[in-house]
């Protein structure tokens, strides 16, 4: 495998961003790389077709962004928003995908993501299965020490499931159920400073008490419905950044319900409403995170493609403030 982060030429870009090679993406600038894989998910195959369907999904938002229209008035957060002119987002395409070799998989991904952060700039990751987030943060966690190699950082997963053991069955130590405690073993990452918001999902006892004995965080589905989205996700920023100046993000949208979002790899019951989601990530998007994936979007599934563009709008929550300027 070469050592030069290329770029894989894409039919629509994220949000109708130029394109560009990871190493152009410049300071402070977002820097996306498709992760077109769903070769490490154990059951409900699909999420391989994400990047392109959020790529699509977004491309209509900027759509509705009219040209000739300078500024937005955002009635749930009752501020302005102004459009910036400067260039905020490069989508670097798709990393090249080995079907037959998750190691060559996991090194493309984390190819192009390290040389997005190495040189200043905030990789986003578009998954593919959960497993993505791993080689995603992987390059993360590179560029950083290539950067300062004192530089630590803190994690948030949203996710309706912990993907913390240690193997499972054939698919071994790397999948979608294994990234989280794959991340927890990188040499810069601060294990008291990990949180996961949104468990819903089937988990084991002993990957909790794992959790817990590092000093990490997890807030479940139900503390989100009894303390209220904006607090769990102030108070997980709060742990999260205790310490360390960097901060990497997971999104996985399969922590909402799937009676609202049935195109995802491994659904969950009783999870959380796309109102809850949408508080936590305007509080989020406030945060100084340089790190960043989403994953689990599977367009199959949903032939009505409402998946799609509610995780399009979690990704515009998210970079609100990326993509514009506020005032009240």
């Amino acid at each position: 495998m070469s050592n030069y982060p290329k770029m894989n030429p894409v039919a629509h870009s994220l949000f109708s961003a130029p394109l560009g090679s990871p190493e152009e993406v410049q300071s402070g600038v977002l820097g996306v790389v498709g992760m077109p894989s769903d070769w490490t998910h154990s059951s409900r195959v699909g999420t391989r077709f994400g990047p392109e369907a959020l790529r699509v999904a977004t491309t209509e938002i900027s759509k509705s962004i009219s040209h000739e229209q300078a500024e937005f008035f955002d009635p749930i957060l009752k501020n302005v928003l102004r459009k910036r002119q400067d260039q905020w987002i490069v989508d670097c395409g798709d990393a090249d995908i080995f079907p037959d070799c998750v190691e060559d998989t996991t090194e493309s991904i984390a190819l192009m993501t390290r040389a997005i952060t190495a040189g200043g700039g905030i990789p986003l990751g578009l998954g593919g299965d959960h497993y993505n987030g791993y080689p995603a943060c992987l390059g993360y966690s590179r560029g950083l020490s290539d950067r300062d190699p004192n530089r630590k950082f803190g994690y948030i997963q949203v996710d309706g499931h912990l993907d913390f053991t240690n193997r499972l069955g054939a698919w071994g130590a790397y999948n979608h159920a294994t990234n989280g405690r794959r991340i927890s073993e990188f040499s810069n990452i601060i294990q008291p400073n990990m949180v996961w918001i949104g468990i819903s999902g089937w988990i084991d006892g002993g990957e909790y008490e794992l959790i817990k004995s590092m000093g990490g965080k997890v807030f479940s589905s139900q503390d989100v419905h009894r303390l209220g989205a904006a607090k769990v996700m102030e108070l997980a920023i709060k742990h999260a950044t205790r310490g360390c100046e960097s901060l990497y993000v997971s999104l996985c949208i399969d922590a909402m319900d799937a009676g609202y979002l049935p195109g995802t790899g491994s659904v969950v019951h009783s999870g959380i409403t796309p109102r809850q989601y949408c508080q936590m990530l305007d509080i989020l998007s406030e945060a100084p995170f340089d790190g960043l994936d989403i994953v689990e979007t599977c367009p199959p599934l949903d032939p009505s493609g409402r998946t799609q563009q509610m995780a399009a709008h979690l990704l515009l929550r998210t970079l609100r403030k990326h993509m514009f300027h506020t005032s009240e």
